[in-house]
């Protein structure tokens, strides 16, 4: 209970030293992470991913026979626009990802058969466990909008991402694939929780979880009820991560409760 709230200019110090933490972060994994197209269809969709790479602070896309770029993908690309205009051009899927550790296919289809060991898939998060962004030189590799990647590239992968989704209809958008992975990469920097909010501490848990029994007993709750009800409350307490400026609301409310009882009627703002 010995803790302060922070000052507007201590909290404003605390947020730039959090983007300069992520943005350096960020700028060290974009040197280990591409994202690779190929023979994709839609210019909307090039654009899209463009965009994407720009807002998880990549830079490195790759296309595989792909069409040139027009006005859509431009469009489209927004921010990434530099990145969509210096896209590195590949003739051949085994060239584009052949200075890459780990290259991971993406495709709507999976497998549960360990015969069909090409096929066994991780899902995103599962990936970014494996491969935490910053450790490996990695390819994202997504396929063609109709119909995937073929089995010849698959080889070519030593990874297999498959994102979750309706079994009766599984197959995302190219770029919704590709923004879906790369949240998951984004989550996975130790950086990415900016947890400018302080949590209330163990002391302060439990002062309110006392301040409950009191109100409990002083409203007559049942005698046999009250181990289990605590228990609960102390649960559901713990799992709400309450941060301490809730802390400091939620005991004022505690205290007009008991207001009634107390010796002095003081009721906390």
């Amino acid at each position: 209970m010995n803790r302060r709230t922070l000052s507007k200019s201590e909290l404003k110090e605390k947020k730039e030293n959090f983007i300069q933490n992520f943005s350096t972060a960020l700028r060290q994994m974009s040197e280990m992470v591409c994202v690779v197209l190929v023979e994709p269809e839609i210019q909307g969709n090039i654009g899209a991913v463009a965009r994407l790479l720009r807002n998880a602070g990549l830079y490195d896309l790759r296309i595989v026979n792909g069409p040139d770029i027009d006005d859509e993908a431009l469009a489209r690309s927004m921010g990434g626009k530099d990145i969509l205009l210096s896209a590195r051009r590949f003739t051949s899927f085994r060239e584009s990802v052949a200075d890459c550790t780990v290259v991971a296919a993406t495709s709507s289809e999976q497998t549960l058969s360990d015969r069909k060991f090409r096929r066994l898939p991780v899902t995103p998060w599962d990936f970014w466990n494996i491969h935490p962004p910053g450790k490996e030189k990695i390819a994202l590799v997504f396929g063609r909008e109709a119909d995937g990647l073929r089995n010849t590239e698959i080889e070519v992968c030593n990874a297999f991402v498959h994102i979750p989704g309706n079994p009766e209809y599984p197959v995302y958008n190219l770029s919704h694939a590709v923004s879906i992975i790369l949240y998951e990469m984004l989550k996975h920097l130790p950086e990415s929780d900016p947890n400018i909010p302080d949590p209330a501490t163990g002391e302060e848990m439990e002062l309110i979880n006392s301040k409950i029994q009191e109100i409990m007993e002083k409203y007559g709750y049942p005698d046999y009820k009250m181990q289990n009800s605590l228990i609960m409350i102390r649960r559901i307490l713990a799992r709400s991560a309450i941060t301490e400026s809730e802390f400091y609301k939620l005991m004022g409310i505690l205290r007009f409760v008991l207001a009634p009882w107390s010796e002095n009627n003081e009721v906390d703002s």
